[in-house]
């Protein structure tokens, strides 16, 4: 995809606006804003209504295993289906190369529908899924008003509102959600999981989605790079809520080697796949996950980017909900768009867990040195103990007389905390060899440890009963509960 994007890039060729047009759906050019080049520098016409070949399949809890057929062309296979107008309706839409029947679509349908008694809706569009990418991304616009004339059927046959219907899309499918809900006035809610990037960063909002295309437009970003460095998801925000999962860029359990991702997705070609693919793939497990799985996916608003939620700073338990299926809790007041939001996640299945902002305090006495590591909390509460916490991304540099602060990550609830052990790893430079730990036997001082929980927003102080040093791979020391140290 990557490669065939710098190929017409560097081609440079324009077109001459044009226009197709289908009965029941309208018409559509390719002319500006839809070419717009550098963004867009070849802008191709949707396929026909044929070629596309957009299908519905309904599943209810009265019907989980077979779905029925929806046309749009024939209201009887709606009023004749399991369809129950007293039920939301939630409408899920794949990206490029897929189809509705892949896995990750079964699996979130299984899961909405032990959830709750829900409509859902899956949208296959395969075979415009599978062109060339430019005419895929073309094609998103004939099945984005195919969804509207299905929903707008649906509401003028049992006379309901689009409030009651959720999209969910994943990457292109995002976009067909923006497109549907431009011809739906009253659409509900629309859940981008992580947005494609190619041919729709920086455009117009009316060529991707954005907030005016539904009551409430969440947006969970995973692969928000720019496409030089591979990324296939959007990095603007383009909803009313915009939830960089890990910073939205590099999820920790895509770090994972090939080996293992062939393992887990139960075949080479599959894995192989998702090793390449992975950051842009999880958007839909976060989802899933967030359905049925009981953690709170909770996540914290802040505007001052990654590095400042990871340092604590945006830890207010008062700017916080729930991501994922239970989205629609972040909703802002009206008037408020592109609100950010952060989110930690865990680096293998499952996915979600439990944030805390741990600060730690070195103190200085005259032994205190400078030095670089990596630092790992273990946190002991009255139900379970946590695995132990790395708590740094990178190796870092630690002064004494300093705090440090954290958000740590434990796919373990403790409960009401009583303890925390601290231990730490030396990293010296590698053109340093004199620092090397065959040569030195570096220790540092900590004092203090504040550990606050991201759910209810308690804070718990723990002191260090020995004042002794803490040497490097070696030493785990333990702090208990105190008022100040």
């Amino acid at each position: 995809m990557i490669r065939l994007l710098v190929i017409f890039c560097s081609l440079g060729l324009l077109v001459h606006a044009n226009e197709v047009c289908y009965e029941e759906i309208g018409c559509f050019s390719n002319g500006s804003p839809f070419y717009d080049p550098p963004l867009r520098p070849i802008s191709w016409l949707p396929e026909s209504r044929e070629e596309v070949g957009t299908k519905f399949l309904l599943n209810t809890r009265r019907n989980p295993s077979v779905p029925d057929m929806l046309l749009t062309s024939d209201i009887t296979t709606i009023t004749s289906s399991h369809f129950d107008p007293t039920r939301d309706t939630i409408v899920v839409c794949h990206g490029y190369t897929e189809s509705g029947d892949v896995a990750w679509m079964q699996d979130m349908m299984t899961a909405l529908l032990n959830n709750g008694d829900h409509n859902v809706i899956r949208i296959d569009w395969h075979p415009g899924a599978m062109a060339i990418y430019g005419k895929a991304t073309a094609n998103t616009r004939i099945v984005g008003a195919e969804v509207a004339l299905m929903v707008n059927n649906i509401k003028t046959y049992y006379s309901i509102t689009g409030a009651t219907f959720h999209i969910v899309g994943h990457s292109l499918g995002s976009h067909v959600a923006g497109y549907a809900g431009e011809r739906i006035t009253d659409l509900g809610r629309i859940t981008g999981l992580d947005p494609a990037g190619p041919y729709f960063e920086g455009t117009e909002p009316i060529v991707r989605l954005d907030p005016t295309d539904a009551s409430f437009v969440d947006v969970l970003h995973t692969d928000a790079n720019i496409i030089l460095t591979s990324g296939a998801g959007i990095m603007q925000t383009v909803g009313h809520v915009d939830i960089y999962m890990n910073g939205g860029k590099q999820q920790p359990a895509c770090d994972q080697s090939i080996i293992e991702h062939i393992g887990e997705e139960d075949g080479l070609v599959t894995g192989s796949v998702y090793y390449v693919v992975c950051n842009h793939l999880i958007a839909y497990d976060y989802f899933t996950e967030s359905v049925t799985d009981g953690f709170p996916w909770l996540a914290y608003e802040c505007d001052g980017g990654w590095d400042k939620f990871k340092n604590g700073e945006c830890f207010d338990t008062t700017k916080v909900a729930r991501a994922g299926f239970y989205g629609d809790e972040l909703k802002p007041d009206e008037g408020r768009e592109n609100v950010v939001y952060y989110i930690r996640t865990n680096d293998e299945t499952p996915l979600g867990g439990y944030q805390y902002k741990v600060d730690v305090y070195f103190s200085d006495p005259r032994k205190a040195q400078k030095h670089k590591g990596d630092l790992y909390v273990t946190l002991i509460g009255i139900n379970s103990i946590t695995e132990s916490i790395k708590l740094n991304d990178e190796a870092m540099e630690y002064e004494p007389d300093n705090k440090y602060s954290f958000i740590a990550f434990s796919s373990v609830y403790p409960g009401s905390l009583v303890g925390v052990q601290l231990r730490w790893e030396y990293d010296p430079d590698w053109y340093k060899w004199w620092d090397w730990d065959l040569f030195v036997n570096p220790e540092i001082y900590v004092n203090q440890i504040d550990v606050t929980d991201g759910q209810d927003g308690r804070m718990s102080t723990f002191c260090d009963s020995t004042s002794d040093a803490i040497e490097a791979s070696k030493d785990i020391v333990n702090f208990v509960a105190g008022t100040s140290c």
